[in-house]
This record gives structure tokens, C-alpha cells and sequence, in this order.
């Protein structure tokens, strides 16, 4: 039967949504030193209102930030991630920001919880948000891979086939916040074995390299990593009933640069609700395919 989700669990979902869309900061020169006083009047060169677009490294877009105000200082925000239903769902709340620090401070508010952040926007219009957790200290400084969004308007109009899902009355279940929950640490895992593979020219099995301050095996899903010849599985299995698992394949591909470890992603949800161990992906041309009973999905 489906539930009422807790307002704890709205949260958290919002801001994984934001955890999963980690950039790598190509070079360094894309970020303004912290304590610089240039970087601050950039900042405050650009609005915060309008529409963010969240796009993954191979520009596949991921989601969408509305920032509604009136005077950049404080006002309404809402969240649409295509892990939502038919990407026709929005989850509404407030952000307020301090813009008289270096770096600026925004806060993100859901419900009953705040996440404090730090943001930036670049001389080229990029937004740049590095996250804590709800009810955790906020960041001092933006690091090596913030969260990224790219205004594509300065409306901030919600699109009229959109249902706003307040706090208050967020009809939906429990098992969808998690599921999207599990999708957003195995994505985030399988970009840190990327990252891992073309610095260290392998794969890890372990775990505190790749949580990246993951909360992971929470009550409700337990992650595991295998590696296979030339490819790491990571995995998400469910615990609770109800709950459907993923599997994320990482592999290493031919490169005609012979200083250059590519690699490519495969992302697969279960077709059905199971809490068992996922099988090896199906190995095809140039490539691999997902397992048995699982569908492959945007990683």
C-alpha cells in the first residue's frame, strides 16, 4: 500500500537529487580562489532567478533548478528530476541568500530541514552549489567538484503540465523516494570509478574511495563493487521489500591515445521489486548490456 512520504525523506531525496549530478572541474581555472574579492563581485554580476539546467559530463540533461524571486535574496525553488514521474513533477521549496559573505551562502529549504551551501556564478553564467547535508555544517569552500547548472532562462514560470509537490501535501511513496535515492549514489559511485580508473588505470572495490560523503547501506539498501576483468559492477540491493535494485557497469574501452584509460557507463534498474544480488551484465559487441531482467536507464 502506498504512504505518505515524511518530510525527512522529501529532503533527502531534494538534495541527492543535487549529489548526483557531480561535474569533475576539468582544470582549475574554472574556479574562482575562494578568497579572492574579484570572485564575489563576479558573483553578484549574475541573477540567481530564472531556470537551471543540471546536464551530466556527456551533456545529458539530468534535471531542473527554478529559482522564483523577486530580489535574487530569497523567494521559492523548484526541483524537476527526471527520476520523477514522466519528468512532470516538481518538488517545491524556499532558498534564502547571504550574499554579504565570501563565498556567498544559499540555503535550500524542505519542509523541516535547511541545507546550508556555498555558491558561485562565473563570468560565463554557470551556477556552482557545493552541498552539505541537511543539518550539517555549511562549506567553507567550493571543491574540486561542485554541483554545476547552466541557466537556460531567465523565466521562471513552471511549465503548466507540471504539479507542484508542496511539504505539506506531497502525495507519493515512499519506495520512489528511495529507488531515486539509490540511483543518485550509483551514479555518483560509478563517476568516481571513472575518475579513479583514469588516474590509477584500475578499478577499486573499496568503498571509502568511491562514497564521496555518500551515506551508504542505509536500512533499506546495501552497495557492493566487483570487479571483472576489464569492468567494476557496482550495485545498490535492496534490503526491504518493495524496492527494486541497480547496477552500475563501468568498463574500459579501446583508446587510439596510448596515454588515454576511456571508459563508458551502464546504468540498470531491475525490472521488478527483488532483493536479489544482480547477475553479470551481458557482454555484446563493443560493449556490454544489462543483465537479465534489468533495463538500462540514463546514467
Amino acid at each position: 500500500m502506498r504512504k505518505i512520504i515524511s518530510q525527512k525523506n522529501i529532503k533527502t531525496f531534494v538534495i541527492r537529487i543535487f549529489q548526483a549530478i557531480t561535474l569533475p572541474c576539468i582544470t582549475s581555472s574554472l574556479l574562482v580562489a575562494c578568497n579572492t574579492s574579484d570572485r564575489a563581485k563576479d558573483s553578484t554580476n549574475h541573477k540567481l532567478g530564472g531556470t537551471w539546467e543540471f546536464k551530466n559530463p556527456d551533456g545529458v540533461k539530468t534535471g531542473t533548478a527554478i529559482f522564483e524571486t523577486q530580489n535574487d535574496v530569497d523567494g521559492n525553488v523548484y526541483i524537476l528530476s527526471n527520476d520523477l514521474p514522466s519528468g512532470k513533477t516538481a518538488i517545491a521549496g524556499t532558498f534564502k541568500v547571504n550574499s554579504s559573505q565570501t563565498p556567498q551562502q544559499l540555503d535550500l529549504t524542505f519542509g523541516d530541514l535547511t541545507t546550508q551551501t556555498i555558491y558561485e556564478i562565473n563570468n560565463d553564467g554557470q551556477l556552482k552549489i557545493a552541498n552539505s547535508v541537511p543539518e550539517q555544517p555549511r562549506p567553507t569552500a567550493l571543491d574540486s567538484q561542485p554541483q554545476q547548472l547552466t541557466k537556460i532562462a531567465d523565466s521562471t514560470t513552471i511549465p503548466s503540465d507540471v504539479k507542484i509537490l508542496r511539504s505539506q501535501d506531497l502525495i507519493a511513496t515512499s519506495a520512489l523516494i528511495r529507488e531515486a535515492e539509490s540511483k543518485s549514489s550509483i551514479r555518483a559511485i560509478m563517476r568516481s570509478q571513472q575518475q579513479i580508473f583514469q588516474t590509477q588505470g584500475q578499478f577499486t572495490t573499496d568503498i571509502n574511495q568511491l562514497r564521496l560523503g555518500l551515506s551508504l547501506n542505509s536500512e533499506f539498501y546495501s552497495y557492493k563493487v566487483t570487479i571483472l576483468d576489464n569492468l567494476v559492477q557496482n550495485s545498490a540491493v535492496p534490503l526491504k521489500d518493495g524496492l527494486k535494485a541497480y547496477t552500475g557497469i563501468v568498463y574500459a574501452i579501446a583508446s587510439t591515445d596510448a596515454d588515454s584509460k576511456a571508459t563508458k557507463l551502464l546504468l540498470c534498474e531491475s525490472n521488478i521489486p527483488t532483493k536479489q544480488i544482480p547477475t553479470k551484465p551481458q557482454n555484446q559487441d563493443e560493449g556490454y548490456k544489462c543483465p537479465n531482467a534489468y533495463t538500462s536507464i540514463n546514467p
